[in-house]
């Protein structure tokens, strides 16, 4: 996804140039910028990854008994 953008980003950057178009020459920005600092959602959205580690800690509980007279 991070060459995909980058390509798509460097291509936008170039035509920017060549059109002098300043808001194509922002997305470009924007879209390099997010390759290279591996910034935005992945493929698989914007969640984030569960553990898949079950944590079962419980602690022993110690009981007294209570004797009535």
């Amino acid at each position: 996804m991070r060459i995909i953008r980058l390509v798509i980003g460097g291509y936008a950057l170039v035509e920017a140039i060549r059109a002098s178009d300043v808001l194509i020459g922002i997305m470009g920005i924007v879209l390099v910028g997010m390759a290279l600092f591996n910034l935005g959602c992945g493929a698989q959205g914007c969640g984030v990854p569960t553990s898949r580690t079950k944590t079962t800690h419980s602690d022993d509980v110690e009981y007294e008994e209570v004797l009535s007279k």
